[in-house]
């Protein structure tokens, strides 16, 4: 049985999301969906290429990843990729080129026959994909290879001098803040030397191993599961306490 995930800006309030699974069951009633998250913030590609980047390793090889996020953007460009055994299905809205560290090698327009212009949610296009996908089409009988794409540069931390600039990427459902710096990054910055975190009017010196290594209320810092740095409150929500918000900055002081 074939997986299909789906990452998304649609909620859960219309009918958007319901449209698009029966529009792939319809056509696919073996598929097995997953929801990854429809709660991604509205046209927001980059906090869907950092959930998508730290979920779909955990699914078998095969598995295809619809990503259903800022759909106005896409001028009706369909777009398959293939990368590391997975198949991603999305628009030509810059969203790969920030949810992998290089450009998947194999990036393919749709062919136009297969689309549905008038149709804002695109789902009997990405339906009609998935099935050919199911029935081992290659993806040449269907799409172009291209390169050709919105591309944008990833945000990456800025150093300068003894500090370093970093970014709110994501903010998960417990208010917890991910910035874009990883466990390297940082270690290569800060080495043995000692450091502040600062976050807008929270501070720590210290990263931890778990979040009740701070008193309730206290602002701590450490690396989540997916590599990347994370401001969080114990027991409370960074995001409203500490005023952060996406691409809000955060700086790294050496002392």
């Amino acid at each position: 049985m074939a997986i299909v995930t789906i990452t998304s800006d649609l909620g859960t309030r219309d009918y958007y999301l319901a449209a698009l699974k029966g529009a792939i069951l319809s056509q696919s009633p073996t598929a097995l969906l997953a929801d990854i998250t429809s709660q991604i913030k509205t046209f927001d590609i980059k906090e869907a290429a950092y959930t998508l980047r730290n979920a779909y390793r955990y699914f078998p090889k095969g598995t295809i990843h619809v990503v259903h996020v800022n759909s106005s953007d896409s001028k009706s460009k369909l777009l398959l990729a293939l990368a590391d055994g997975h198949s991603f299905l999305t628009f030509d809205n810059g969203f790969l080129s920030i949810a992998f560290e290089k450009m998947p090698h194999e990036i393919y327009q749709i062919n136009e026959e297969l689309l549905t212009p008038d149709s804002l949610l695109h789902e009997d296009a990405i339906a009609k994909v998935i099935s050919l996908l199911f029935a081992e089409y290659r993806p040449t009988d269907f799409a172009q290879l291209t390169s050709n794409v919105i591309s944008y540069k990833s945000i990456q931390p800025v150093p300068s001098g003894n500090s370093l600039r970093a970014a709110v990427v994501s903010i998960d459902n417990f208010g917890n803040c991910v910035l874009n710096i990883t466990r390297q990054m940082f270690d290569d910055f800060v080495g043995n030397r000692s450091f502040t975190v600062m976050a807008n009017v929270g501070s720590t010196n210290t990263v931890s191993k778990n979040y009740s290594e701070v008193d309730e209320g206290d602002m701590v810092c450490l690396f989540n599961s997916g590599g990347y740095l994370e401001v969080a409150i114990n027991k409370a929500k960074a995001e409203n306490l500490l005023g952060l918000k996406i691409d809000s900055p955060v700086l790294i002081l050496l002392n």
